[in-house]
């Protein structure tokens, strides 16, 4: 009878009819009908719905100093007396209390801690059944109070018990990525303790890898590079290899990366080319730097850069070419560079300092009106191929003109 009558009243909202009756019951029957947790449990929402319907500060404030009471002791009286209830949903119930009603209950009973403190709890004692959204309240507390370790272990906790939740992966993934936008260092660690533990996780090692580029650190980046090419990675990464080659002076392996990606069904881009041009100049293989220089300018008129390094590439030769003395020949192929660097200015005007400083340099060099006269073939003013010996490949016609 106490029991219909506190219920009948307690479904419709009518808490304080059925207080009365619902504390007959948990003094004399707590687990009737079914040897459960149910009437605790509606203790605790009967005493909620009270302060939640009161005007009275004081008699607001003990209601919830009631509930909290009935959350903080039922799961021990329950055990004692031998009822079945589910030990997570009671510190769900408690972590749902307390962050709607914490604040205003100072002083809480022993057995209520915080509720991001249960919410974790719940976790641990049934991973599987918590809801997505009380973890991510756990992983949020820890962010909001600066505590990045905790929440990376917990993460890594989560992952491995609800990895295959989609949910909770799309938690994971957000959560990582916001920590280790605050502290590069902190994705570091765990990105080399992921590697450890599978050392043969192409994503793990191209995640890595992406990370050590990102902090400016070639040297372990570097590192990993040979590993990680044997992965068949994305072209992308297979660029930046490259380039991190190249400017650390491995030109034959840059070009090897390059190759790699083309095998790949990678299409190199204009800055790619110009990056090979660099290695095979590095190389001395100077026609083939040329080639690419000019398969850069091909893809993109504009950029003057490639246009620079073919005229660095002829001043290059030579240095190579002439060995001791400078014959009228190997001052010809200064008229090319010039062409070349004043072709760079037409293509973008921002490296005119950089092109007129060499200009001004390499015009000194050119043949003098003397060493104009003493070439049946050339005529001031007049066109010239420069394209003979050691210079076969450059293949470029010019205009005859003396120093200044």
């Amino acid at each position: 009878m106490h029991y219909s009558l506190y219920y009948e009243s307690f479904k419709n909202d009518d808490f304080k009819a059925a207080k009365g009756d619902l504390a007959w019951v948990l003094e004399h029957a707590p687990g009737f009908p079914k040897k459960d947790d149910r009437n605790f449990r509606r203790q605790y929402k009967l005493y909620a719905g009270l302060a939640k319907a009161t005007s009275k500060k004081s008699k607001r404030r003990a209601y919830l100093d009631s509930a909290a009471t009935v959350l903080a002791t039922a799961p021990t009286k329950m055990g004692t007396l031998g009822l079945s209830f589910d030990a997570h949903a009671w510190e769900v119930y408690r972590g749902r209390f307390l962050q709607q009603y914490g604040s205003a209950l100072p002083d809480r009973p022993d057995g209520l801690k915080t509720a991001t403190a249960h919410y974790r709890k719940a976790f641990e004692l049934a991973p599987s059944e918590v809801d997505p959204y009380y973890v991510r309240q756990v992983i949020q507390h820890c962010l909001d109070t600066d505590r990045q370790e905790e929440a990376l272990a917990f993460l890594n906790t989560v992952e491995a018990e609800r990895g295959s939740d989609p949910k909770v992966q799309k938690i994971v993934a957000s959560a990582r990525e916001e920590i280790f936008g605050k502290n590069p260092q902190a994705q570091i660690k765990y990105l080399k303790e992921q590697y450890e533990a599978h050392p043969d996780s192409a994503g793990i090692m191209r995640s890595l890898f992406d990370a050590y580029v990102k902090q400016g650190n070639v040297s372990k980046a570097s590192e990993l590079a040979p590993r990680l090419l044997k992965t068949n990675p994305p072209a992308k990464t297979v660029r930046k290899i490259a380039e991190m080659r190249l400017d650390d002076g491995r030109s034959q392996e840059a070009l090897e990366a390059y190759d790699q990606a083309v095998e790949q069904g990678a299409t190199l881009k204009a800055q790619d080319h110009f990056n090979r041009g660099r290695a095979h100049r590095q190389l001395n293989n100077f026609s083939k730097a040329q080639s690419a220089y000019r398969k850069s300018i091909e893809m993109d008129p504009s950029y003057a850069e490639a246009y620079v390094g073919i005229g660095d590439l002829y001043t290059q030769a030579v240095n190579t070419c002439s060995q001791d003395e400078l014959g009228r020949s190997d001052k010809a192929v200064y008229w090319t560079a010039v062409d070349q660097y004043k072709q760079a200015i037409e293509a973008d005007s921002s490296i005119a300092a950089v092109a007129n400083s060499k200009i001004e340099s390499y015009r000194k060099v050119f043949p003098t009106e003397e060493d104009i006269f003493y070439r049946n073939d050339w005529k001031k003013d007049g066109r010239v191929t420069i394209g003979d010996g050691c210079y076969s490949w450059i293949n470029e016609t010019t205009t005859v003109r003396p120093a200044p």
